[in-house]
């Protein structure tokens, strides 16, 4: 979780806010989100993969596996989320495969 929170703090915040709250009508809320609370899947793919027209881009050319799947459990884990999920490197590797 610490290492995901670091992750989310450089890479995703400044977009999604330290407090997961999103910016309406600009960058969703991962609070309760679908994303965030649906298929882990799905949760690596938007991750790695991003999401065509709209401003979630791809990171998968630059946070390795291992912090893709620590931001990853991190999300589904913070502000209240609390899924118990707990997405491993070779998860985020293997997606996909």
């Amino acid at each position: 979780m610490a290492e995901g929170e670091q992750v989310y703090a450089t890479t995703c915040a400044a977009c999604h806010q330290a407090t997961g709250a999103g910016i309406p009508g600009a960058f969703p809320s991962l609070i309760g989100s679908p994303v965030i609370t649906g298929p882990v899947s799905g949760h690596i793919e938007m991750v790695m993969h991003g999401k065509p027209g709209t401003a979630m881009q791809a990171f998968s050319s630059q946070l390795s596996p291992r912090q893709m799947a620590a931001v990853i459990t991190y999300e589904r884990n913070a502000w209240g989320n609390n899924s118990g999920d707990a997405v491993q490197a070779a998860d985020v590797a293997n997606h996909g495969q």
